[in-house]
């Protein structure tokens, strides 16, 4: 016989049917709440940016990162691109101003968990600097966080937020950067990718000047280039030019590499000198008598309240020497008129500051074929102390009674080949320069009227030389003062013994 279900009551399976209904819709909810969170939270942050809210959270983020005060004008948007008039912000050390602000985010790298930031931009950018007891560095980490605003976003949402920022790169068409003389102006700036995590950024210029605090002798203004191009890593410790080319007057060229460390102030700077015009750094006098260009490499470094060193090795390239009395005298010594205009095939020296003075080393001069000079200098004000070794040929010797036995008897290994050796000493100042040189050679003539044999003197003794010993007249014909056999000892001795006291006023005389 059948039993009958009792009626009101249900099989415990249609129970169990509906739980797993539950269970299931459950289940199903949370996956697609989990899948559609991203898009709500896009949802949520497409309409937030738009919202007055955003521009002032905006300036909270950047008033924190930079310690300052921040403003950010009302931001337009047009589809995913924003647009405001300006921006700025200030602080104890750095201050900013940019206008015509653009940038694009791409609200669908939300979804894969990173804002991404493209197209940024500005039509003009001024920044200055103001340095303090600390050189404030750029920083990669801020306090100021988005999700501390009140937003709307739900809190089992938040976590869905990005926390990774990707920009790629920033532009600005009108850049400007300032500090305490220096000045870099109308150029145009580019800022490469950046991630979070990063602690440096890649930077590029082109075009427009650089204004220095540097005025060089003879310059009325400070030194002022045009920037070819420059590439920069600013980073989160210090801050390096690794190229970088300008460009002078005369189509003279620079190219440098550097580096600034933000925490001690420690700056270092390389530099290589092409085609500059030494005119430009020459007084009136020296002007009619140096030309050539300057080619060579410049060192120099510094630390905050420490002042700078500097070291140069520099060459003129195609210089010339015209004018200078030691080479009037030496054309007149030796009757070469290469000495006229002395043309410098090789004409290089090392120059750094020694305390109050402009040290020159390692100085070389040469005209082939002609001479060469060796040795340093020192420049303290306008007053000089020069020590030199001067080589010549022997045939330009030749003509000058008692040079190359009296005055060019120094040995120099160091030296060419074929050339004698005679020690300078230089004094005086840059107007006005002195040398023994020409003394010793009257000296040396004096002698050879005193000593040689008559056949050694005649017909080598230079005009000027005996000029002021045996008058004008007899000067152009030393022949004649020393002939005849009974004449020739008293007429040479009385000769030699007034030159020598012409140079030597103690000499004793006859």
């Amino acid at each position: 016989m059948q039993r009958r279900n009792r009626p009101g009551k249900r099989p415990p399976s249609s129970s169990l049917r509906w739980l797993w209904l539950l269970a299931v819709l459950i289940l199903v909810s949370g996956v697609l709440l989990v899948l559609l969170a991203p898009t709500l939270v896009t949802s949520y942050i497409r309409a937030y940016v738009q919202k007055e809210d955003f521009r002032q959270k905006a300036e909270e983020l950047i008033a924190g990162r930079t310690g300052g005060s921040a403003h950010v004008a009302p931001i337009i948007w047009n589809d995913d691109t924003a647009t405001a008039s300006d921006l700025s912000f200030s602080n104890a050390t750095w201050s900013l101003d940019a206008g015509g602000l653009r940038a694009a985010l791409d609200f669908g790298a939300i979804r894969n968990g990173k804002w991404s930031i493209q197209n940024a931009g500005a039509d003009d950018l001024i920044l200055r600097h103001t340095p303090s007891a600390a050189i404030a560095g750029p920083s990669v980490s801020s306090n100021a966080r988005f999700d501390d605003s009140k937003d709307g976003i739900p809190a089992f949402l938040r976590r869905y937020i990005p926390t990774k920022t990707n920009i790629s790169g920033l532009e600005v068409h009108r850049f400007q950067f300032e500090q305490v003389g220096w000045k870099v102006a109308e150029t145009q700036l580019r800022i490469g990718d950046w991630h979070t995590g990063e602690v440096s950024v890649s930077a590029k210029l082109n075009g427009g000047s650089l204004q220095t605090p540097i005025q060089a002798p003879e310059q009325k203004e400070p030194l002022k280039f045009d920037l070819t191009k420059a590439t920069l890593r600013v980073g989160d410790s210090q801050f390096q030019i690794s190229d970088a080319t300008l460009r002078w007057k005369q189509s003279s060229e620079a190219t440098l590499r550097g580096s600034l460390k933000y925490e001690t102030g420690a700056w270092q700077m390389f530099t290589h000198l092409k085609s500059v015009p030494l005119d430009e750094f020459l007084d009136a006098w020296w002007k009619e008598r140096l030309s050539g260009k300057i080619e060579g490499d410049l060192e120099m470094s510094g630390a905050r309240n420490v002042p700078p060193a500097w070291k140069a090795d520099l060459a003129l390239k195609d210089g010339a020497l015209t004018g200078l009395p030691i080479l009037d005298k030496l054309v007149t010594y030796t009757n070469t008129h290469r000495f006229k205009r002395l043309v410098l095939d090789i004409c290089s020296a090392t120059i750094r500051p020694q305390g109050d003075s402009l040290s020159f080393e390692n100085i070389i001069v040469q005209s082939n074929g002609l001479l060469r000079i060796e040795g340093s200098l020192k420049i303290r004000g306008r007053t000089l102390d020069g020590n030199f070794m001067i080589g010549v040929t022997p045939e330009t010797l030749s003509g000058i009674p008692g040079a190359n036995s009296r005055v060019f008897v120094e040995s120099n290994t160091g030296g060419p080949a074929g050339l004698q050796w005679a020690r300078v000493h230089i004094v005086g100042t840059l107007d006005a320069p002195q040398e023994d040189l020409s003394s010793r050679l009257i000296g040396a003539a004096g002698m050879s009227l005193l000593f040689d044999t008559p056949g050694a003197v005649v017909g080598q003794g230079s005009e000027m030389l005996l000029k002021p010993v045996l008058g004008e007249d007899a000067a152009k014909l030393p022949g004649k003062v020393i002939n005849g056999a009974s004449g020739v000892i008293e007429n040479g001795v009385n000769a030699g013994t007034g030159l020598l006291k012409s140079v030597l006023p103690g000499f004793p005389g006859k």
